[in-house]
């Protein structure tokens, strides 16, 4: 991921978050459901590699050419 402070930031509300559960709630279960919610949702949306998944799905399984992936780079001679 190019800037870990979005995902930092992300963290620590879903942290906040999961804190105010447990207050509002005293539930450790509740607590425990909306972190582990939260952990995916948040690496649902900040974490995948979109160049990876934008081919084809019979293609998932196999690794990203080289010439593919330095093409869509900032400052590329191509």
């Amino acid at each position: 991921m190019a800037d870990d402070k979005v995902l930092r930031h992300s963290l620590v509300c879903v942290g906040a978050i999961v804190v105010l559960i447990g207050i509002y709630t005293y539930s450790f279960k509740k607590m425990l459901v909306t972190y582990v919610f939260g952990l995916f949702a948040v690496s649902g949306i900040l974490l995948p590699d979109w160049e990876y998944f934008d081919r084809d799905v019979s293609q998932w399984v196999y690794p990203m050419p080289a010439d593919r992936n330095s093409a869509n780079r900032p400052g590329s001679t191509r």
